[in-house]
């Protein structure tokens, strides 16, 4: 299965509030733009963003990032049934 290229989606970081820790997501117009192009690409009306963790975290600056959920399920054959007037029995 080939690699796709990782489409991009914003940031994200969690904040801590005095009702507890909330979760901020920052796009930027060419983050739109992206997202815009992927779903005007594949004819979608919708599209599924995952939230990941960064792997290094810089103090002040965001701890997630945001990646377009490009995962579709693989079309699986039917195989060609019998019509029921022509069943062996």
């Amino acid at each position: 299965m080939q690699q796709e290229e990782k489409i991009y989606g914003g940031t994200s970081r969690v904040i801590a509030t005095k009702y507890g820790e909330m979760t901020t997501v920052t796009q930027s117009k060419k983050d739109l733009e992206n997202l815009l192009f992927y779903l005007s690409d594949n004819n979608l009306e919708w599209v599924n963003l995952k939230i990941k963790e960064k792997k290094t975290k810089v103090a002040g600056k965001p701890t997630h990032y945001l990646e377009v959920d490009t995962w579709k399920p693989e079309k699986v054959e039917k195989k060609q049934t019998k019509p029921i007037d022509e069943l062996d029995f």
